[in-house]
């Protein structure tokens, strides 16, 4: 395929992505540059949800898995999935009640600053690691289809997304991945159906399967055992992922932010099977996975110029979109980190051209992750066994566990999340004592049963904050607790988190910030 088709191809593509961010652009305000004004329809943002976590990266792993492991490959990325959605659909009204800009807001808001400082610089470091898995996985797609080398392939797919992501902020990421979400599925659609030809057809795949494959190849349950520490880890990381609660915290209402959740389910089920059927279609033509990956190989040596370059645009459309979005997060996180640090007020625009060099900040640091290990699933395991080893229970049973306090928060955060860390500088190739094997499900069970145990144990050994407790819970209607004269006036709640303001409405809470 010339590279002319392709590079015609992806300027047109990337011309009309640009378009979509400067319509009606508005980034005036944090919340504008964040959340979009509180103002996307919830169908937009659950065709957002999917295009961020269903990523091209996700096509890519998902496609070569199935290739080799079959009907089980399901359970690396679709089994998550699903469980963290049904999770978020219970609590993505809670969610959207706090009525805060992040995740750091609703830590600092129940515990305290310190906390939210704490889970910050976590997320940050999780939300750089996922996009550098995305770069990794654009990178070796691009350096097949243009024939680069792969650091140019990630410079180059950086180049494409850090454009829109710093032009217009959290509406143009959900604009954007809107239309990317169309490019995607038609890339997929084409994808599966020019497997099943390059194949032979479904009497010659059938043939394939009976010959070199056993009955447990087309078993569901087959994947579940051997795949347990992807569910764990990205179960749990995804149900707190950054990502989806920036879009339930973008939404209208906490109906609305059900609405997305049921949305997004609806498109999840059939894409995470479509990849899964299209690895299967394609063991007739490839034995094992082509070093390029069965996506790239195919479109780049069996199909039609056209239709190469509409997989190329759709694979591309969907791992570009992740990385925006990482981006645009990465930043969120960057940036509050960065206004605490200057302890005094900062502009509303000062704020959003911080966020701006945040995002420049995440690109780079993205790059160089990517470059040093070049391996998209492991990246996006580690990244997903440090939030939910780090994050998940403070977070979560936040919400509902009243004893819960800062120390207990903090201490979690630490020692759930540097367990993972010290297991990540290892796969980075520093020669540190462990016993866990590479993937092994070992490391997260250990990382999430450190963070329980000290989030549970240096709770109840030091003074409770019940008046932060029934505020916060208050706020979010999670019981029958009220905020009293004293808790209103608590200066460790008062002093993270900028007035909300109150429409009048039963549900519904608008935030100026964090």
């Amino acid at each position: 395929m010339s590279p002319f088709w392709l590079i015609g191809a992806l300027a047109a593509y990337f011309l009309i992505l640009l378009g979509v961010s400067l319509y009606k652009r508005r980034t005036d305000t944090e919340t504008d540059y964040f959340l979009g004004g509180n103002m996307m329809p919830a169908w937009m943002l659950a065709m957002a949800f999917v295009a961020t976590w269903y990523g091209g990266n996700s096509a890519l792993i998902s496609v070569d898995e199935a290739n080799t492991q079959g009907m089980g490959s399901w359970w690396v990325l679709g089994g998550p999935t699903v469980i963290a959605v049904i999770a978020l659909f219970a609590l993505g009204p809670i969610i959207r009640r706090a009525g805060l800009l992040s995740q750091d807001g609703i830590m600092s808001t129940r515990y305290s600053k310190s906390a939210g400082t704490v889970l910050s610089i976590v997320t940050a470091i999780y939300l750089i690691v996922w996009g550098a898995s995305q770069m990794v996985a654009l990178g070796l797609f691009f350096m097949v289809f243009f024939e680069i080398s792969f650091a140019w392939g990630v410079a180059v797919a950086i180049a494409f997304s850090l454009t829109y992501a710093m032009i217009g902020g959290f509406r143009a990421v959900v604009l954007t991945e809107t239309a990317q979400f169309g490019f995607f599925m038609l890339g997929l659609i084409v994808t599966f159906v020019g497997a099943v030809i390059v194949s032979g057809g479904p009497d010659a795949i059938i043939h394939t399967l009976e010959a070199k494959r056993d009955a447990a190849f087309l078993n569901l349950w087959e994947g579940f055992g051997p795949n347990l520490g992807y569910v764990i880890a990205f179960g749990l990381a995804f149900t707190i992922d950054p990502a989806a609660w920036q879009r339930l915290q973008a939404t209208k209402s906490p109906q609305e932010a059900r609405k997305v959740t049921v949305h997004a389910m609806i498109y999840f089920l059939p894409l995470y099977f479509l990849v899964v059927f299209a690895g299967i279609a394609s063991i007739a033509a490839f034995d094992e996975p082509p070093e390029q990956g069965i996506v790239a190989t195919l479109a780049t040596s069996h199909f039609l110029p056209i239709f190469g370059v509409i997989v190329f645009i759709g694979i591309a459309a969907a791992i570009m979109s992740t990385i925006c979005t990482t981006l645009n997060l990465s930043s969120l996180y960057l940036t509050e980190l960065t206004t605490k640090a200057l302890r005094r007020e900062v502009e509303e625009k000062q704020k959003v051209w911080i966020a701006r060099g945040a995002t420049l900040l995440a690109a780079i640091i993205g790059f160089v992750v990517a470059v040093q290990l070049p391996s998209a699933l492991t990246l996006l395991a580690l990244a997903s066994e440090m939030l939910a080893a780090g994050v998940f229970f403070p977070l979560v049973l936040g919400f509902f566990w009243r004893r819960a306090n800062s120390a207990g928060a903090i201490a979690s955060i630490v020692g759930g999340g540097g367990f993972i860390l010290y297991g990540f500088v290892i796969e980075l190739g520093l020669p540190l004592p462990h016993f866990w094997g590479e993937g092994s499900v070992t490391r997260v069970l250990i990382g999430l049963s450190i963070s329980l145990l000290l989030y549970v144990g240096v709770s109840l050994a030091t003074s409770p904050e019940f008046a932060k407790a029934d505020a916060f819970s208050a706020r979010g209607r999670l019981g029958p607790g009220s905020v009293g004269p004293e808790a209103a006036r608590s200066e460790d709640v008062c002093a993270v988190s900028n007035p909300a303001r109150f429409d009048g409405t039963e549900d519904e809470f608008e935030t100026f910030g964090s």
